[in-house]
């Protein structure tokens, strides 16, 4: 099965479609960044500052350049730049943990980094130079010429997905791919100059690039979530302000978002025209939820880092009958071909189960410096005859329903999403193994939807390691939502007779400990008693970490709509990122919190495995951050839509 061949041989690059954009329409907006707009000339001058200072360092095509930026017209000009120089970019979260942003910059063979002032602190010692972007955006002026355009089909950029192996896959995309996927998105959702989509995903998550790219080489406004972003009743307010016409959110955030809806009735901004959904498994049962308070369509969206980022699209009309079950899948992109392939590599019949491989110009080029993991799964395409044309394995079982859409059914390989990113539990279990107290390790994915998580069993070499270690060795590698809600001691892991783990045997992890000091007030059990329900537990401290008890920021959205409807006011979402412990969230909402946050519990800890060592910010921020970025990428990323 194909997309529609009605498109060109090769697309135009995603630059000199932004080029020809900015020089024929040099006063549209180009990005909306909070209160500021950015016209398509003024971001055209901004990228084209990048792309001389990379050109002045000698960086050109297939160098790989780190950028290190939050969400912003900063990043969104600087990846522009990379692309103009004809270098391609490794886009990192700043709350990526310190020692894994080092693994990652060695592992990319970079010889600079671009990031802000902050990054610029925060970063030092770096093993190379840093240039801060801010200094160049400043600066403004005309449009000038860089380094020479990259030949199309050299790197775009790398991204780096969760390996088996513990060492991160960083997958190279090529230019003729971003550039196909741009031209076939835009085509798909009917992007036109008068579209405003929102910047949801965070840094590090390719699904950013499917709302900046398309929209750009669309002559559309790119409107930037704040960060953290908010729960859904205060997002909505920003896509009315802003006109937002498309957000493409995380599955766990949309299905919180109706969720919402549902408890606290409202209409949705009236310029919403499109919600894209993806990153993980939707219902029938939601979106029928979702159809009786809203006539905005849904289309739900799947595809990989590999394949770069959308393969397929299901649109749903405004109260389509549907299924309670899980969503379809949909039918290719213009240009993208699908297969569903038996053990041998054979078509199998109408309406039979395969593993679904997927070809075309959107497939990536391999993973960079991994042949032997590149070999295994960019094979070559046997279905087409067609010289060098490959076909990636998803490792994702389907079938085709008679009206033609595919239906996912299941993995072939251990790999699992959480809240929306991917994630290879051996990687997790390769850093417990780093840490030199443990001997042995093992880690299973537990609960399902937004409860689903992860736990690790270890067999200690040193009885003197607790668990509070082990997740703060995790968070110094691993991203917050690799990091496992508990960590538990085993003096051995089962095994089944032929010596695999005896995954029944696992036994569930005690009652994670809580601070054992009970409400006070009204205000504080309100508080407690929205957190126990939200997190299923049979009781809170008051001094206990959200983070640390289970909670991760998609379930916050939950909290803050609770909370709200309970008090019968708006509590803001990123209160709760500022006040993660039931004193000072009780306090905030009493109005008797300091500025600073307060010290009426200034000895609890940072919440262990949310966070982390991270690249920026004060500790409180990084906390944010690291929490935060569940939900914005979840986009995507972690990077692929389900």
């Amino acid at each position: 099965m194909t997309g529609s061949p009605h498109r060109p041989a090769v697309a135009p690059d995603v630059v000199d479609r932004f080029s020809a954009r900015a020089r024929t329409s040099p006063d549209d907006v180009a990005v909306v960044d909070g209160a500021a707009s950015v016209t398509y000339g003024e971001l055209a001058a901004a990228s084209a500052a990048v792309a001389a200072a990379l050109a002045a360092e000698g960086l050109a095509a297939e160098d790989v350049v780190p950028v290190v930026l939050g969400r912003g017209t900063a990043l969104i000009a600087t990846l522009l730049g990379v692309l103009e120089a004809g270098a391609a970019f490794a886009c990192l979260d700043p709350a990526t943990p310190r020692a894994r942003f080092d693994m990652l910059l060695a592992d990319s063979g970079a010889r600079l980094v671009l990031t802000d002032a902050a990054g610029t602190t925060t970063l030092t010692p770096c093993a190379v130079p840093t240039l801060d972007v801010s200094t160049l955006l400043r600066g403004g002026g005309d449009r000038v010429g860089g380094a020479a355009p990259a030949e199309r089909g050299s790197l775009a950029y790398l991204l780096y997905t969760s390996g088996s192996t513990g060492r991160p896959k960083p997958v190279a995309v090529g230019r003729t791919a971003l550039s196909h996927h741009a031209e076939a998105v835009a085509r798909a959702l009917a992007l036109t100059p008068r579209d405003r989509v929102l910047q949801f995903a965070g840094p590090g998550f390719d699904v950013l690039l499917e709302e900046v790219f398309p929209t750009l080489s669309a002559g559309g406004a790119v409107v930037v979530a704040p960060t953290p972003v908010p729960p859904p009743a205060e997002l909505e307010a920003l896509l009315a302000s802003a006109g937002v016409t498309i957000v493409n959110v995380p599955t766990p955030y949309w299905e919180e978002w109706v969720a919402d809806l549902v408890r606290r009735p409202r209409p949705l901004p009236p310029a919403l025209r499109l919600a894209v959904i993806g990153s993980d498994r939707g219902l029938g049962v939601t979106l029928r939820r979702w159809a009786e308070r809203t006539d905005v369509p849904v289309v739900n969206a799947y595809g990989l880092t590999e394949t770069t980022i959308t393969s397929t699209l299901q649109f749903f009309a405004p109260a389509e009958p549907v299924d309670d079950g899980p969503l379809p899948i949909g039918l290719p992109l213009d240009g993208t071909e699908v297969h569903l392939l038996d053990g041998h590599g054979a078509a199998v019949a109408d309406g039979a189960v395969g593993e679904l491989y997927i070809g075309g110009p959107q497939v990536a080029l391999g993973y960079h410096g991994m042949p032997l993991e590149t070999e295994a799964r960019f094979v070559p395409d046997t279905t087409t005859g067609r010289a060098g044309a490959r076909l990636f394995r998803t490792g994702d079982l389907a079938q085709r329903r008679p009206d033609g859409a595919l239906q996912l059914l299941g993995r072939v390989y251990d790999q699992v999403k959480i809240r929306g990113q991917r994630v290879e539990p051996g990687e997790v279990t390769a850093a417990l193994l780093a840490h030199p107290g443990v001997h042995r390790a093992h880690t299973r994915v537990v609960g399902d939807g937004t409860s689903r998580g992860l736990l690790g069993y270890v067999v200690l070499s040193d009885a003197a390691v607790t668990e509070a270690e082990l997740r703060t060795h995790l968070a110094e590698t691993l991203p917050a939502v690799m990091v496992p809600a508990r960590v538990v001691a085993l003096p051995e892991i089962p095994l089944t007779p032929n010596g695999k783990v005896d995954g029944a045997a696992l036994p569930d992890p005690p009652a994670a400990p809580t601070s054992g000091t009970a409400a006070r007030t009204d205000l504080e059990a309100l508080v407690a008693s929205v957190w126990q329900d939200v997190l299923d537990l049979p009781s809170v401290g008051l001094d206990d970490s959200f983070f640390d008890v289970g909670g991760h920021s998609v379930l916050l959205v939950r909290v803050q709509s609770l909370l709200s409807g309970q008090l019968g006011r708006a509590v803001p979402g990123v209160a709760l990122f500022e006040h993660y412990t039931v004193r000072r969230l009780a306090r905030y909402l009493e109005g008797t919190t300091d500025d600073d946050g307060g010290s009426t519990d200034a000895g609890v800890a940072v919440p262990v495995g949310s966070a982390g060592p991270a690249l920026r910010g004060p500790r409180g921020g990084r906390r944010r951050r690291a929490a935060a970025a569940a939900v914005d990428g979840s986009a995507g990323a972690h990077d692929d839509h389900v």
